[in-house]
């Protein structure tokens, strides 16, 4: 129905007729003569001189011309004709993806000041905040891995976080990083399942930097076109091809040669080999009608571990030797059949490109281009990388990702006034996670593995024993503009249809646990955790849905004057599905409500914004407005993947003599299978979207002033957003009203709630809910200017950030993003202080090109400077436990192990030895005074807590350590063997601090979901008391807490030396 509904809108666009998609821009002006008055009837060229490409309007009465649909990019030439005046030409204007220019002729004059170089600052991004860079500066800018954050950064609102390996997360505006936007012309490139940290599809930059022709981040576009984000959208537009060849072979090298090997006094030696090479080919197939445009990329890393076992000679050493390494090693294949493979010394990844489009110019107004992508990328994860639990080569996964969209746009002028675009694409992803030895063998954990007792994982990792995905994707626009005098019209309709299949089956082969190596040759395990389809193969387990977005659009620019321009929209969205996940009926007994999926939540979102030109040097832009969030994928398909009906928990009671921990094989013991056949419905994990959920939506407020003093521009913007927060509840640890769980009478002695999950592991019930409550304040100045006859440019500034958010759901399975943002209630949360909070971001950038070998030979210099705050931290009580019901409410506010596990119930600071709350050692006999002390001299002294006493600690309480950061780039043209060609060799430095002192550029930060494990969490029977044990010598201390590293600061070996890119590129023509 859905097809033949769209088939239909097609046809009536054509027989209105028009055509769309969300690639082009507009140039709109007036023009008048010297005494003010309109110019009727002058004609208008605008020219896209790269294809030589021209459209003629004809002004109106009151001398306004309107000329959409238009090419992103440029340069464009735009003349006015006029038999009773002079021409005029206004040259080398570059238009950005969405956006308006507006350029008001005054036949002998023109208005505005058109700088002809296309800089970041000289790109208007209209309505709202934003900043556009085209290929230019991004072949200048410092870069040396060639990845989109480097440029994205320069945005006053976007910071990246503290995470190693360079795949840092994007937050725009301190949102959280899953809910960006990123497309390529105009084709969703997001990780819509939302598996990775840095929103791409692929391991690392999705696109080759060759192929762009623009990049933009807009953090509140006011035009009701853009929707499905809560932080920013980037655009980036691809290259198109000209009536001249032109091309580009280009190579670059990372490799250890050019790295450091020194900071602060912790000395490295990496084995690196990191390269780039690829080509760039454009040209016409027909000249002035056709033009073509590819590009080819591939890039191979081989990277180093820094941790390894002690004895292995890696530059972290954890607390296993390699002897015992050896042990276990030798203990896998004598008594469980498979070798665990040693400890992995380097890690491999590939990552390759493609690009092509096609432009056809079908006529003066008609105008269709094909798109294609692909980009394949692998990546060894899992391995050790850092001083905690110690990994077999086993317990890693090659993750695969295959990602490859193709669509088409199709704008068509029907008149001066009325324009249309269609556009429709698809895109395709495939994920594989595959285990070295495959994936049909158990994960084993030994508690005690090691010298210093650490942990030992071998085995296929619990969440890739069944780890399958295939996402399909398709979308289709039509879009309308007319011009009616000084109005701007735009309606639009949209589909999108995401068609998924998932398995995602944890522990598949079982999951066994050990006290220490001992208990792992003696077969002897302390636990066992396993899940499984009911029918026992990995396709039972498979959930296979669809789902639908259909929006509807209009909204209205009109300019009032020439000062004045206001934008008025209203939007549309509808989700549904014809799937729902499969009902399990014991569920809706239990609980009084099915276990429901994604349908009929819809919501309508409104835009009000303006700009207004103050004076000749000032202006300002407002923006009021609602915007629908993006979901990942992924906390959607939890409900159709844990329906309960085809997957269920091993639990020993539905097979009474079983127990799989006592003589522990690599092969399932048929009991357990059994188990698994015979399970009740509610015998496993039970996700669900709850009835009463609603699309969570964002209300903005943003208002930008520039204003030019002298030489210098100066931009503040102010950002407010009230925003619905997607997050998960449990229902099965305390009573409910319709789907909506209340709070437990049982409290904690500090007032929090004891929950009564009574089930085993792995048989939580949980859903997807929304909350309002989060709220985010940005202020951000920044200053800038040229000099040097424009050949140099200089911008600095500050962002301030106050973000306050319910849930920071910073993973992707439901128990973890229920489990992993601290709290003290994990149902019942209230807003504080945001783990994607930078409050303190300074930055800078420096470009200048000079002539040192000559007019022809140019030399470019880029500095790029940050200085930032850590991202916010906070202490937690370690809550795991495996025990009985009675236990967790003890010692984890009863939450089962799959809720536990994480530690992230917030702390509760003592008012003094004399605390009501509170028993020191034990409740039964006197205070232990030394365990008083040792605790207390922790929270208020080491930890700095003091002023919390008597109270539960909030979320942020401490920031992780600031970072500072200085890039150059240092770009030189020469002369090729042909007149028309260029050669660029380009050389870029990461953390030239370090380069220049070797105790600089230091980059350390903490773990991603901002929480630290303090002390083990313990009340009396009653739960009236907490209690600080004595059971180790000392105070009870959460397992790893280490205090004389308090915040578990960790140091990034490979983002605290310098690093270097030297690149070399051949342009050519002809």
């Amino acid at each position: 129905m859905k097809s033949l509904r769209n088939l239909f809108f097609v046809v009536a666009l054509i027989a209105i007729p028009a055509f769309s998609q969300e690639l082009t821009s507009d140039i709109t002006g007036v023009v008048t003569n010297s005494a003010g008055a309109p110019v009727s009837g002058a004609n208008v060229s605008v020219t896209y001189t790269p294809t030589n490409t021209t459209i003629t309007r004809t002004t109106s009465a009151n001398g306004r011309f309107n000329a959409g649909g238009l090419k992103p990019g440029g340069p464009y030439d735009v003349s006015v004709q006029s038999g009773a005046y002079n021409s005029e030409t206004a040259s080398g204007i570059t238009l950005v993806v969405g956006d308006t220019r507006r350029l008001n002729f005054a036949l002998e004059s023109i208005d505005e000041v058109v700088v002809v170089a296309s800089r970041s600052v000289s790109l208007d991004t209209g309505y709202g905040f934003g900043t556009a860079l085209t290929s230019e500066d991004i072949e200048k800018n410092a870069s040396v891995n060639r990845d989109l954050k480097d440029f994205i950064r320069l945005n006053p609102l976007v910071s990246l976080d503290d995470a190693e390996d360079n795949y840092e997360a994007i937050s725009i505006a301190g949102a959280h990083p899953r809910t960006n936007d990123l497309r390529v012309d105009g084709v969703s490139f997001n990780d819509d399942f939302g598996l990775n940290d840095n929103g791409y599809p692929a391991q690392r930059s999705p696109i080759s930097l060759n192929a762009i022709e623009q990049l933009s981040v807009k953090v509140a576009p006011a035009s009701v076109e853009y929707s499905g984000f809560r932080g920013g959208v980037i655009e980036v537009i691809t290259k198109s091809g000209t009536n001249e060849f032109s091309g580009e072979f280009f190579s670059y090298d990372r490799g250890d040669s050019l790295m450091g090997d020194e900071s602060n006094g912790d000395e490295y030696s990496f084995d690196l080999e990191d390269t780039s090479e690829g080509f760039t080919l454009g040209g016409p197939i027909i000249k002035d009608k056709a033009y073509f445009f590819v590009t080819y990329e591939e890039a191979n890393i081989n990277k180093p571990i820094t941790h390894g076992p002690i004895g292995s000679g890696l530059p972290n050493e954890q607390g296993i030797t390699v002897a015992e390494v050896d042990q276990i090693r030798n203990i896998t294949k004598d008594k469980y059949g498979f070798d665990p493979l040693s400890y992995t010394s380097s890690n491999a990844s590939a990552q390759e490109f493609i690009t092509a489009r096609i432009d056809i110019n079908i006529t003066d107004n008609h105008r269709l281009t094909f798109n294609h992508k692909e980009v394949e990328s692998s990546k060894l994860n899992g391995a050790n990388s850092s001083y905690g639990d110690f990994s077999f080569s086993s317990a890693e996964y090659q993750k695969g990702e295959n990602t490859t969209t193709d669509g088409f746009l199709l704008v068509s002028n029907w008149s001066d006034d009325l324009i249309s675009e269609i556009s429709y694409s698809t895109k395709e992803q495939k994920t594989s996670q595959m285990s070295p030895v495959g994936q049909n063998l158990p994960s084993f954990m030994i508690d005690d593995c090691g010298a210093r007792g650490i942990s030992c994982d071998l085995g296929p990792d619990i969440f890739r024993s069944a780890n399958a995905l295939q996402t399909e994707n398709t979308f289709f626009k039509a879009k309308l503009t007319y011009y009616d005098d000084n109005h701007k019209w735009t309606a639009g309709y949209e589909t999108k249809e995401w068609d998924i299949y998932n398995v995602f089956i944890v522990a598949q082969n079982g999951s066994y646990s050990f006290d220490n190596i001992a208990a792992y040759e003696n077969q002897q395990a302390n636990g066992f955790f396993h899940n499984n389809s009911r029918d026992l193969t990995e396709a039972g387990g498979a959930a296979i849905f669809k789902y639908d977005l259909t929006s509807m659009y209009i909204q209205d620019e009109i300019e009032i004057s020439d000062k004045l321009n206001v934008l008025l929209g209203l939007r549309y969205d509808e989700f549904d599905s014809d799937d729902a996940p499969s009902l399990n009926q014991g569920f809706k007994d239990t609980y009084g409500f099915a276990n429901g999926g994604i349908a009929g939540t819809d919501l309508l979102n409104y835009r009000l914004s303006f700009e207004y030109e103050i004076d000749e040097v000032s202006s300002l832009k407002g923006l009021y407005g609602t915007f629908s969030s993006k979901l990942p994928t992924v906390w959607i398909s939890n409900a159709y993947t844990n329906d309960g009906v085809r997957i269920a928990a091993y639990n020993g009671a539905n097979a009474p003599g079983c127990d799989p921990t006592t003589g522990v094989t690599s092969t399932m013991p048929a009991c357990v299978n059994s188990a698994i056949q015979n399970a009740p419905l509610t015998d496993s994990v039970i996700n669900f979207i709850a009835p009463s959920f609603t699309w969570p939506e964002t209300k903005t407020l943003n208002l930008t002033y520039d204003r030019q003093m002298g030489d210098w521009l100066m931009t503040a913007t102010y950002l407010h957003s009230d925003q619905e927060e997607a997050l998960y509840k449990i229902i099965d640890g305390s009573p409910l009203n319709g789907d909506q769980p209340l709070t437990p009478t049982l409290k904690a002695p500090d007032g929090r709630p004891i929950y009564n999950q009574e089930g085993p592991r792995g048989t939580y019930k949980g859903g997807l809910y929304n909350q309002g409550g989060g709220e985010r304040d940005i202020l951000s100045v920044a200053f800038s200017r040229y000099f040097n006859d424009g050949d140099s440019s200089l911008s600095f500034g500050y962002t301030h950030q106050d973000i306050n958010e319910l849930s920071g759901m910073a993973s992707t399975t439901a128990n973890s993003s229920y489990g992993k943002y601290a709290a003290s209630d994990f149902n019942n949360r209230t807003a504080g202080r945001s783990i994607y909070e930078t409050e303190h971001r300074f930055f800078a950038t420096l470009s200048s090109t000079q002539y040192f070998l000559g007019a022809d030979k140019p030399t470019t210099f880029n500095l790029f400077f940050e200085r930032k705050s850590g991202l916010p931290g906070t202490y937690t009580w370690d809550t795991f436990t495996r025990g009985n019901p009675q236990q967790r409410k003890q010692q984890a506010f009863g939450y089962e192990n799959n809720l536990n596990d994480d530690s992230a119930h917030l702390l509760y600071i003592p008012s003094g030895i004399t605390d009501p709350n509170v028993c020191w050692g034990s409740c039964t006999g006197p205070a232990d005074l030394a365990v008083a002390a040792e605790v207390l001299d922790l929270l208020y002294n080491t930890l700095g807590l003091q002023g919390y006493a008597g109270q539960i600690l909030p979320t942020g309480v401490f920031e992780y350590p600031w970072q500072t950061t200085l890039d150059l780039k240092i770009t030189q043209i020469l002369p090729g063997f042909r007149a028309e060609d260029e050669f660029v060799i380009s050389l870029g430095i990461e953390n030239l601090l370090n380069l220049i002192d070797s105790d600089k550029g230091e980059i350390r930060y903490g773990s991603y979901t901002g929480t630290v494990d303090v002390l083990d969490m313990q009340m009396n029977d009653d739960f009236t008391k907490y209690i600080y044990p004595r059971s180790r010598g000392g105070a009870d201390y959460a397992f790893r807490f280490n205090p004389s590293n308090p915040k578990e600061i960790r140091k990034s070996a490979v983002n605290s030396i310098w690093r270097a890119q030297l690149g070399f590129t051949y342009k050519f023509s002809f």
